[in-house]
């Protein structure tokens, strides 16, 4: 193969693991869905539960929740925006993974959560 023809066929490997990505069942695998959907490698996803688990540390010895810094966590790990964070925040969340962390994020903003952070709020899983 030549260097161009390597090039397509990751291209077309990439758009199928896209499409594959896609057509994953949300309500059944939150995380997996998230992984494709964010492009994500292992290295990524440790990234994400290391920082799940600091904040799960810190809760556990009183500390409370600033969402500030735990976004800013995500964004200069991983390069994730706020609205990239709800994704994450779900995804666990449904899944069933440092659900107290997905709690003490949304309960951080008071009575008025995003609305998409709904779920959560009412403790819902």
């Amino acid at each position: 193969m030549t260097e161009v023809e390597i090039i397509q066929a990751i291209e077309k490997l990439r758009y199928h693991v896209r499409i594959l990505g896609e057509s994953i069942d949300y309500d059944k695998h939150p995380v997996e869905a998230l992984i494709l959907g964010n492009d994500w490698g292992p290295k990524d996803l440790d990234q994400a539960h290391d920082i799940f688990e600091g904040w799960d540390k810190r809760l556990e010895k009183g500390e409370e929740m600033n969402s500030g810094s735990f976004e800013h966590a995500f964004k200069e790990r991983l390069g994730v925006s706020y609205q990239g964070l709800k994704s994450i925040i779900l995804a666990f969340y449904s899944n069933d993974q440092w659900t107290n962390v997905c709690e003490a994020y949304v309960d951080s903003f008071g009575k008025n959560p995003s609305v998409e952070f709904a779920m959560i709020a009412r403790r819902e899983r």
